[in-house]
């Protein structure tokens, strides 16, 4: 399970997915990496500060960016 979003709306993905067993990823653009526990994080490189998960996700479906 992948992760593209903001900070704001960490919380709630962890809340929702806290039970699921498998690998869970959380892309994000943050100078600190953000609390997600349990989950693998990756620090997506980018200028962009606004909607910088939409460029991270596709680049995911690119293929730019595999798990």
């Amino acid at each position: 399970m992948v992760f593209f979003g903001g900070k704001d709306y960490l919380p709630l993905f962890c809340r929702l997915t806290g039970r699921y067993q498998g690998k869970r990823t959380v892309f994000y653009n943050s100078q600190r990496p953000p609390e997600a526990p349990g989950c693998e994080l990756r620090k997506f490189e980018t200028s962009r500060r606004t909607n910088w998960h939409y460029q991270c996700a596709q680049d995911f479906l690119d293929g730019k960016l595999p798990l």
